[in-house]
């Protein structure tokens, strides 16, 4: 049965962590993510805010909620590291086994990670290096704690236009050279609608690769309702592919938060 998962940031807008979870539960979900450990989305900007991981933990037993994953670093590299930058990778190894605790609290099992934006002067086949040495070398950790780490293509014509990782036929390779099954691909449909298209094809070529997906409306990323992409008959291809984990609604709701993952849900579930 397909799973859908809340990313509860861009939702209840200046809801604490506990309500959104509490919210989420309500509607029928039983699955989440959360973007940053140290930082808090206010629906205008993030600040600081270091996360109570051992409340977490009390609020997904409380509300029989799984936490999907959170962000290891920031796709654009400005939070802790960018992949593709050689002198960054010490700093993202140097704080793994922290994140990887914090992880372990709230039974979590997968990090997202970012390549970070491009860097002037750095040749693309460089960038490309450091990026999957890096990932072998987390990865290696990440399977020796039984995480995964799920890496992000992001579009770079709409959202993130200096983003370097923007082609997942690129990311695919990445993971092929890296050759973990603990590292995998987080393979966001809006992000790769915009860039990409082809969407069904890609996957099914590429499934053993993925680890996660995101879904949003193209253009516009709200609901994924009213758009140029069949999300329903999207899903259900997927899961007759094999998988088994969950979609992350990763969208701004067009009004109020409830309304919203009410009607997205029962369009893409019938329920």
């Amino acid at each position: 049965m397909i799973d859908l998962g809340v990313c509860i940031e861009p939702f209840f807008p200046g809801a604490s962590f506990e309500e959104k979870c509490r919210r989420i539960h309500e509607i029928g979900f039983t699955s989440y993510e959360f973007w940053f450990h140290d930082k808090t989305f206010t629906g205008d900007s993030l600040v600081d805010e270091m996360k109570d991981f051992d409340k977490i933990a009390e609020i997904n037993d409380r509300y029989g909620l799984k936490t999907n994953d959170f962000v290891l670093n920031h796709p654009d590299g400005g939070i802790i590291a960018a992949l593709i930058d050689r002198k960054d990778k010490q700093l993202i190894l140097d704080q793994l086994d922290f994140m990887i605790s914090l992880a372990e609290k709230i039974g979590c099992t997968s990090f997202i990670s970012g390549s970070g934006n491009c860097i002037d002067g750095l040749p693309k086949d460089e960038a490309v290096d450091a990026m999957t040495e890096a990932l072998r070398e987390i990865g290696e950790i990440c399977r020796s704690r039984g995480m995964k780490i799920i890496l992000e293509p992001f579009n770079s014509r709409v959202d993130h236009p200096q983003y370097f990782l923007d082609d997942p036929e690129l990311a695919a390779s990445v993971l092929k050279a890296v050759n973990n099954d603990h590292v995998l691909m987080l393979f966001d449909i809006y992000h790769n609608q915009i860039m990409h298209g082809n969407i069904l094809d890609f996957v099914r070529e590429h499934i053993k690769y993925i680890g996660h997906f995101h879904i949003a409306g193209v253009p516009g990323r709200k609901e994924p309702i009213d758009n140029e992409l069949n999300y329903p008959f999207i899903l259900n291809e997927i899961e007759a592919m094999g998988y088994t984990g969950s979609f992350g609604l990763e969208y701004w709701p067009s009004g109020d938060s409830e309304e919203s993952l009410r009607m997205t849900k029962k369009h893409l579930l019938g329920q």
